[in-house]
């Protein structure tokens, strides 16, 4: 693999309001490998795992020290994901997302939720 993994990125509104639904997006640069290829071209072609898989297993969101939402992902996952969904401001708090990929290693990203009027 020999693409550079950065960290996730989050984005909010800046005008997020109390007790309202906002928007929550989370863009990661991480590729998604299923593993399977040609082996062998010349002799006989054969699909099989040419390559190690590697793919976003779990991403985890945290509102404060809440988890609050959990997806689990296949392989089938695209490269360079961009996750959209949408929280409840029910307090000022951090938002945090936590990446688990198939080998084990994490990636996390977080953004302080405040309140405009």
């Amino acid at each position: 693999m020999a693409k550079t993994i950065r960290d996730p990125r989050i984005r909010i509104s800046r005008r997020i309001k109390k007790d309202k639904v906002f928007k929550v997006k989370v863009k990661f640069d991480h590729p998604s490998f299923t593993g399977l290829g040609i082996v062998d071209a010349e002799t006989k072609p054969v699909f099989s795992r040419a390559i190690p898989v590697s793919f976003i297993r779990n991403m985890f969101v945290y509102y404060g020290d809440q988890l609050v939402s959990r997806f689990r992902m296949s392989s089938a996952i695209a490269d360079d994901p961009l996750f959209t969904f949408k929280l409840k401001a029910i307090q000022e708090a951090p938002i945090k997302v936590v990446f688990v990929d198939n080998q084990g290693k994490k990636w996390e990203a977080s953004k302080k939720i405040k309140f405009k009027n």
